[in-house]
């Protein structure tokens, strides 16, 4: 009698309904559920039901499990790492990403981006699968989890047969083959032949679930159904290669047989970031708008001046800003000009004001609303002079 370790990987698009599945199968198999589950260490009891707190706690679940605490090594563990979106990810700087990181020549980003995707992990010490039906509760749980979080990947095996890193990066390497080994539809699309492997079933989520033998142990395993499976795959798919090993799925495979979104989880991340670092330059180009204006008398525009408007983009505003800014010259060459630059590239969603420049052309009064995301509504009011200016601008793009 031995462990089990049970390891499962998924690039699926996951939400709270996923969440609750992953606590419905545990609550279904209540000998195998942990007992407590959060960060390090892990605090919350789980109870009677793991879904009442995963509804209570929300998504995502960033949760260290325990089921069994006793002094090491009785001790019982695991991740819930699910997130919203298609999972995890980090980022590498260019200067330490090896050349075939980078997408190709044109790469400009300074990080090259890499998908993790969800995991869960969980062992149960030897003590525990020797219990009757403890075995066959493990292989049942393992089917509705990989099927829960649309599963890339997965499997179950034997402490003493445990690799080394127990969840490889699976475009690049297989760990191995063990006692139960579960392959999602991209392997599946890729190797029609795993349905046909001997102790091998296609589940509803479009995977194949491959027994290699009736229990897990290596005494009474001969190892036949392990090498069968083997067997369907090229050797090269168990050697580490990178940027992809072509012997198996890419991420980009996985991504496609699962659907949902296809938004990386990084790009909302920078996004916000940008957001965020847009209204700190927005907040500080106000300041020093208002503390310019401030500083001197307003010039007056005269009642019969002339509107000139339109709606630019973003690039194409601060384009026809320098534009004014070469023509008018005045107040617009210098740090109010600057400000007022600032303010309008930097600012929010239906954000409106003016203020008035003093220019070689005389007063102009420079009006703005935002009024969608990276459009600026223009409004000029001067001279028939700085008219001509503005309208100078179309006949030179």
């Amino acid at each position: 009698m031995d462990g089990l370790y049970l390891v499962i990987r998924s690039f699926a698009d996951l939400d709270l309904g996923h969440g609750l599945a992953v606590a419905r199968a545990f609550d279904a198999h209540p000998y195998l559920r942990p007992v407590r589950v959060g960060g390090d260490p892990a605090r919350l009891k789980v109870g009677d039901s793991m879904q009442a707190l995963v509804a209570e706690r929300g998504f995502p679940l960033d949760w260290l499990t325990v089921r069994r605490n006793g002094r090491w090594p009785d001790y019982e563990g695991g991740d819930i790492d699910l997130s919203h979106g298609r999972g995890a990810w980090s980022g590498s700087h260019v200067d330490s990403c090896e050349p075939h990181e980078l997408g190709g020549p044109n790469h400009i980003d300074p990080w090259v981006y890499h998908l993790h995707g969800h995991k869960i992990e969980q062992h149960w010490l030897a003590a525990t699968m020797a219990e009757e039906g403890a075995v066959e509760e493990a292989a049942a749980l393992f089917e509705e989890l990989v099927t829960a979080v649309d599963a890339a990947y997965g499997y179950v095996v034997a402490e003493a047969r445990r690799p080394n890193g127990l969840l490889s990066l699976i475009d690049h390497q297989l760990p191995g083959v063990y006692w139960l080994n579960y392959f999602g539809p991209a392997f599946r699309h890729t190797h029609p032949d795993l349905g046909r492997t001997p102790g091998a079933r296609t589940l509803e989520s479009g995977g194949v679930l491959v027994r290699t033998a009736p229990l897990p142990w290596i005494d009474t395993d001969d190892g036949s159904g392990r090498e069968a499976l083997r067997r369907v795959f090229d050797p090269e798919a168990f050697r580490f290669v990178r940027p992809h090993n072509p012997a198996l799925p890419s991420v980009e495979a996985h991504l496609a047989a699962s659907p949902g979104t296809m938004e990386m989880p990084w790009t909302s991340f920078l996004a916000q970031k940008a957001a965020r670092g847009k209204e700190s330059k927005h907040a500080a180009a106000r300041k020093r708008l208002d503390a310019r204006v401030g500083e001197r008398p307003a010039p007056q525009v005269p009642a019969d001046a002339i509107e000139w408007s339109t709606s630019f983009d973003l690039d194409d505003f601060l384009a026809f800003f320098a534009h004014l800014k070469r023509r008018l010259g005045g107040e617009l060459a210098r740090p109010l000009g600057t400000a007022v630059r600032s303010v309008i590239a930097t600012a929010p969603l239906d954000d409106e004001d003016e203020v008035v420049l003093e220019t070689r052309l005389g007063p102009v009064r420079v009006r703005w609303f935002i009024d969608d995301t990276d459009t600026v509504d223009l409004y000029l009011f001067g001279s028939e002079d700085v008219h001509a200016v503005c309208e100078a601008w179309f006949s030179q793009e």
